[in-house]
């Protein structure tokens, strides 16, 4: 008689399932990945897969929460570390550029299409806006952002404008990863105060030149 599998196993393969849908809809956006194209690139049955989430819009939900969590452990870790605002910025940015050079634009554009996304998000958005803001002021504070700034504003303003890109097909054309240097990052230098242009400008420097090496 076959065991029945036990909480720490079922934990495992659930995880081994978000890293890999994670991949693929990175990749190729989240509409072009099916539960059954998931199945099989796990060598899974679907009874499995649809043990572990009810349906795609659930692993979806999944793999963007694994990722939220794996950057707030990253500028937790940061803080606890004493290090500055804009370096954890930065490193926030590093990482999430690493990202992009692996997703496809659908990825982003395809999130308008899923409710049960869209309304995580937007439950998401009220513990940015707020966590979000004081984390800026702390870079005021430390002189690296500049004081004159609402930071509840600008903490929507990045929020809204991030989901511009999914409620709009005129961004298709381009990669995320130059999207985020024409809007965000641009968005950002205005942010900054000398000091915290200074750091920006090292990072980009940097960052052109790993790029083109």
């Amino acid at each position: 008689m076959q065991k029945a599998a036990t909480p720490q196993h079922n934990d495992i393969v659930r995880q081994r399932v978000i890293d890999y849908a994670t991949q693929q809809f990175f990749e190729f956006g989240i509409r072009d990945v099916t539960m059954d194209a998931i199945s099989q690139g796990l060598k899974m049955s679907k009874r499995t897969l649809y043990q572990l989430f009810s349906d795609k819009e659930q692993l979806i939900i999944a793999c963007i929460e694994k990722e939220l969590a794996r950057s707030k452990e990253m500028s937790l870790k940061m803080i606890e570390e004493k290090q500055d605002v804009i370096t954890i910025i930065l490193s926030i940015i590093g990482n999430r550029l690493q990202i992009f050079k692996k997703m496809s634009p659908k990825f982003t554009f395809d999130i308008e299409h899923y409710p049960q996304l869209k309304a995580f998000f937007e439950t998401f958005k009220q513990e940015f806006y707020t966590e979000g803001a004081e984390f800026l002021r702390q870079g005021a504070v430390e002189g690296s952002l500049r004081s004159d700034i609402n930071f509840d504003i600008a903490v929507r303003y990045i929020y809204q404008n991030n989901m511009a890109f999914t409620r709009s097909t005129d961004f298709q054309a381009y990669k995320i990863e130059e999207i985020f240097f024409n809007t965000g990052f641009t968005f950002l230098r205005g942010c900054c105060t000398p000091k915290g242009l200074a750091a920006l400008e090292q990072f980009y420097q940097k960052y052109m030149q790993e790029d083109n090496a």
